[in-house]
């Protein structure tokens, strides 16, 4: 395992809590100050096995976990920069979360089918049901999210407009947690993933959480 330059493990001090946060829909600013100032130290390389091939994951690893902490700026700067799929992935959340949707739906486009998306649709699944949604007033909102957890394959275009409804209109404060716990699944299984193509081996394994 690797350390960050004020020695501690990067894992337990950085990505453990952060991956424990429910980051908000609609991020007004960072969620811990203290905590940027440790992902900026974060050098890829640190996060890879030294294999030039690894590095683009290294920093998607970095763009994630500025995201996690509800630190967009940050995060853009980084992910714009890879051109992977993956980071195509944390550009789309990013915008997402900016309420920037249409943008959103264009990085999605460029991302096509991520590896993730079985994995998500799977947790979604599992988390929220039909019979949960009877009780929502708002109609396109029951009716999109029905869609998304009934649907054979993840489709996030649907998730952005369900975000949309919600943060600009509904504002059901039910919905919202709802949404945050979908969210904190889909940035959990990327990061999850950037940490098997950079580091190898299970995330959830190295922070002690399986």
């Amino acid at each position: 395992m690797h350390s960050n330059k004020d020695g501690d493990n990067w894992l337990e001090a950085i990505a453990k809590p952060l991956l424990e946060h429910l980051p908000a829909l609609y991020p007004i600013e960072e969620w811990d100050g203290s905590m940027d100032a440790r992902i900026e130290a974060l050098v890829p390389a640190m996060m890879t096995q030294g294999s030039p091939g690894q590095e683009s994951y290294g920093m998607a690893i970095k763009a994630g976990l500025f995201l996690l902490n509800e630190s967009l700026d940050k995060s853009h700067d980084i992910a714009q920069e890879i051109t992977n799929a993956t980071g195509s992935y944390w550009h789309a959340l990013m915008h997402r979360m900016e309420g920037d949707y249409s943008n959103a739906k264009y990085w999605f486009n460029d991302v096509g089918h991520h590896p993730i998306f079985s994995n998500l649709l799977q947790c979604v699944s599992e988390y929220l049901t039909v019979k949960d949604l009877a009780d929502l007033d708002n109609e396109a909102l029951r009716q999109k999210l029905e869609v998304l957890i009934t649907s054979p394959e993840w489709i996030p275009c649907v998730f952005i407009d369900i975000v949309e409804l919600q943060v600009s209109l509904v504002q059901n404060p039910i919905v919202d947690q709802w949404l945050r716990h979908i969210q904190r699944y889909e940035m959990q299984l990327l990061l999850q993933y950037c940490y098997e193509q950079s580091c190898g081996g299970s995330l959830l394994e190295a922070i002690g959480q399986k």
